[in-house]
């Protein structure tokens, strides 16, 4: 689905986020890395994994396949459904480019916090580890293993 925007561009769903009964613009996606978007060559020959490791979700895993993997509360419509009354509806997304993953905060109400600290946008590397409201996320990368063929 896709909106217009004042500028005549369209512009992803995931720019206009409803949020307490408005609309808010999460302009962190309109970076160049989103330009970068096509093709996804991380996601060609890597196993992205996003898995709830604490939280009342524990145990969720699932595999990354797409640009841009949103995650958010339990009935909210996202990507990744987490059951955490402290997570937004639509709360984050992880994108996926070429040679590097990015974690962006949906301007959610509890924010999203890595290391402790609230972010807008920062790099994901194997290993990171996530805050949305009460759930802790880890995400793996991990090269993809081929079939033998003989």
């Amino acid at each position: 689905m896709r909106y217009a925007c004042p500028t005549s561009r369209f512009v992803p769903v995931f720019e206009l986020v409803p949020h307490a009964g408005r609309t808010l613009t999460a302009s962190p996606l309109r970076d160049s890395f989103t330009s970068r978007m096509s093709p996804l060559s991380l996601l060609d020959d890597r196993t992205i994994t996003i898995s709830v490791i604490r939280g009342s979700s524990n145990g969720l895993r699932h595999q990354l396949t797409k640009a841009r993997t949103s995650i958010g509360r339990t009935g909210g419509g996202a990507d990744i459904e987490i059951d955490d009354p402290q997570v937004s509806a639509l709360h984050c997304v992880v994108g996926v480019a070429h040679d590097m993953v990015r974690l962006y905060d949906l301007d959610s109400a509890n924010g999203t916090h890595v290391n402790d600290e609230p972010i807008q946008a920062t790099e994901l590397e194997h290993l990171s580890e996530f805050r949305l409201g009460s759930t802790w996320v880890v995400v793996t990368i991990v090269p993809k293993h081929f079939k033998d063929t003989t």
